[in-house]
């Protein structure tokens, strides 16, 4: 079973599913396919068919609480390895985060400046919208929602308390 499950989560990262993949891997086969409402069957090699993969995508992007729970998921994950770095006596380990962020937001901030005042020549303009896309929206968007948190996380944490109250 576990080489049918290792084909499964191979195939969902090779095409660009890694929420759902990361969900087998932490809460199961079971629990994404109750969650998605399909049966993910694997090919005798262990991989999924093209038919399939589509299949999970559409089901996928029905769900979006599904991608949402990743996303936080995995920005908790992040959060928590910073607050172990913080009890490390390394001073630059203390602070690579924050060295980091600092580094693509000053890159960012001159890319930007730079590709928007300078002079770029015809054959390179779509390098430089690529680059700036990827700036815009990963890197920036990353830093942001790592320091801030995203303003759809707030929201669901509102949700869920007035549900409470």
């Amino acid at each position: 079973m576990l080489p049918i499950i290792a084909g499964i989560v191979s195939s969902l990262f090779s095409n660009n599913m890694p929420q759902v993949a990361q969900a087998v891997i932490d809460k199961g086969l079971d629990y994404v396919e109750d969650k998605l409402g399909i049966k993910i069957d694997a090919t005798v090699q262990g991989g999924l068919s093209p038919e399939k993969l589509q299949e999970i995508k559409e089901a996928a992007m029905k769900h979006e609480e599904f991608q949402i729970e990743q996303s936080n998921k995995n920005t908790a994950d992040a959060r928590a390895m910073q607050v172990a770095a913080l009890d490390q006596s390394d001073l630059f380990s203390k602070r690579y985060v924050y060295y980091l962020a600092s580094f693509w937001s000053v890159f960012s901030v001159i890319y930007i400046t730079a590709i928007t005042f300078c002079v770029i020549p015809l054959q390179n303009v779509r390098f430089a919208d690529t680059i700036l896309g990827f700036l815009l929206g990963t890197i920036i968007a990353t830093v942001i929602n790592y320091f801030f948190g995203s303003s759809r996380s707030s929201a669901i944490k509102t949700e869920m308390l007035n549900k409470k109250e």
